[in-house]
């Protein structure tokens, strides 16, 4: 196991694949950073940048909202859903409009940290949750 080659294609089921193969791994070595390098040239440093940084997953009791969040270059913060969307200005330009690449280097680092178990997970009360989303809009 533990073969990245065969995650060859960036299918629906890539990054489940993705997750899979990491969180066996059980952590960030050369083989897995030399395949973020092969697999994503242009983004496979920026990927362990991302990691530095730290991948945030916001728990919002009682109601068990999860948010992730993670802190861009110049310490922007940007909202994942996992797998799906990141509100970073990359994952718009080149994965909705051009379709250049189908996923942003932050919704990567989100499944590596959260494979790997190396995201920092804080509980807030429901009521900041809505204090965040005004936030996060002012931002745009």
């Amino acid at each position: 196991m533990n073969d990245f080659s065969r995650l060859k294609n960036m299918s629906d089921e890539y990054l489940e694949q993705l997750f899979s193969e990491i969180k066996e791994i059980g952590q960030l070595n050369t083989n897995l950073i030399r395949y973020l390098e092969d697999t994503f040239p242009e983004q496979g440093e920026k990927i362990i940048e991302v990691l530095k940084r730290k991948v945030m997953k916001y728990i919002y009791l009682p109601s068990g909202r999860v948010i992730w969040m993670i802190k861009g270059e110049k310490q922007k913060r940007y909202l994942l859903y996992p797998k799906i969307f990141c509100s970073c200005q990359d994952f718009y330009k080149n994965t909705v409009i051009k379709k250049t690449r189908p996923y942003c280097k932050h919704i990567i680092a989100q499944i590596i940290s959260e494979a790997l178990q190396i995201f920092i997970e804080k509980e807030k009360e429901d009521e900041k949750f809505n204090m965040l989303i005004k936030r996060l809009k002012s931002e745009f």
